[in-house]
């Protein structure tokens, strides 16, 4: 008898069941699941590694950048006292703003001294500068010993109760921090602080060139959208014209805009008030005076003669700060007596209210009187 074939189907996704006879142990085996692989840690954290990549990248891109940020933010103390150390020097003056703004170099070099003619002039001057930081400032642009150093000092440099953030972060190494800790305990605590801030926010190029970024930032868009950003195009301007001035004198003088602008005695005329000096609040000496001291040991190491020249200022602020003037030139003429050194007043050089800026600075005209007049001091100086 012809059995007809039983039509083929497909195996039933649901495993089969089998009956077990009676008193019968059925053992079903089943396939083992293949195992799924682990993934990596590269690929579990891609995302996140491709951001910080990303991140990477561009502050390396930013710091490859760095001089032109630079140009649009300049770092007066960094560009001062690199360029003086490009090379030797004959003279060289080092102080705070009184320096940067009234002691003009090519208007003295060439100046006789001791038989001899100091032909390479240069100045740091140091906005807000304290004596400290000037001793410091001299060993980083002095490779060379020069043959003279004039310290052109104002009362503000000896004032204990204020430090520069700028000094300690732009001048000093490890071992300046802990000579700082030892020789004036009384800054030990700010000094780290400072130095370690500076330093953490420098590991960052998108920190560190913020300012210049935003600068450079401003001038493309006014480029493109004109008055859009009016009042950060004259700020970004007038900085990266000072960073090329700053580049391109040579002597270290290269006076802020503000400071060509206006004159104090006119401003007296006007009415207008000077504001506050805080520069003075709290008056005590000492602990930056150890600093003057060791600029002066520096000097007589290298045979280098230093010189002490108390910048002029205006009456006003003599007049009106008239006991912290009077100890500061006391502290002043103590050291010149007990260092042997010479000691020039600059108010002799007969300045007015017309050759200054505001109280303390002078305009580019004062500047070059007091230089000329302050040439002819070094020469008697140095016969």
């Amino acid at each position: 008898m012809h059995v007809p074939d039983t039509p083929r189907t497909a195996p039933s996704a649901r495993p089969a069941t089998h009956t077990a006879p009676a008193g019968k142990r059925v053992v079903v085996v089943t396939a083992p699941t293949p195992a799924v692989p682990a993934r990596g840690f590269l690929a579990r954290n891609r995302t996140v590694l491709l951001f910080l990549l990303f991140l990477f990248l561009a502050d390396f891109g930013l710091g490859a950048l760095a001089p032109l940020w630079d140009r649009y933010s300049p770092d007066d103390y960094t560009a001062r006292v690199g360029g003086c150390a490009e090379r030797s020097r004959d003279l060289m003056f080092v102080g705070g703003s009184p320096v940067t703004e009234g002691i003009d170099p090519a208007q003295i070099a060439g100046v006789a001294w001791r038989g001899r003619t100091l032909s390479d002039a240069y100045a740091i001057g140091l906005h807000g500068g304290t004596a400290t930081d000037f001793y410091y400032a001299t060993k980083r642009a002095c490779p060379t010993a020069p043959r003279v150093i004039v310290y052109g000092a104002t009362a503000s440099d000896l004032n204990d109760s204020r430090n520069e953030p700028h000094g300690t972060r732009s001048l000093l190494a490890p071992r300046d921090v802990r000579e700082i800790a030892t020789t004036r305990p009384d800054a030990a605590n700010w000094t780290v602080r400072q130095y370690v801030t500076s330093k953490v926010s420098q590991a960052s190029n998108v920190y560190r060139y913020r300012h210049g970024v935003r600068m450079w930032a401003a001038t493309q868009a006014e480029a493109v959208f004109p008055g859009s950003c009016p009042d950060a195009l004259v700020q970004a301007t007038e900085q990266r014209d000072h960073a090329d001035d700053l580049a391109r004198c040579g002597t270290g003088y290269a006076p802020l805009k503000g400071y060509t602008l206006s004159r104090y005695d006119q401003m007296k005329a006007a009415g207008h008030a000077p504001p506050p000096f805080a520069f003075l609040n709290n008056y005590r000496t000492g602990a930056h005076l150890k600093y003057v001291h060791k600029l002066a040991d520096w000097c007589r190491d290298r045979d280098t003669e230093l010189v002490m020249l108390d910048m002029p200022v205006t009456a006003d602020l003599e007049a009106k700060y008239a006991a912290e003037y009077a100890e500061y030139r006391a502290r002043l003429a103590d050291v010149a007596r007990d260092r042997g050194l010479k000691l020039i007043q600059g108010k002799d050089a007969g300045l007015t209210d017309a050759d200054f800026a505001d109280q303390i600075h002078m305009t580019q005209e004062g500047c070059r009187k007091f230089s000329l007049w302050l040439r002819g001091r070094l020469e008697d100086a140095g016969r």
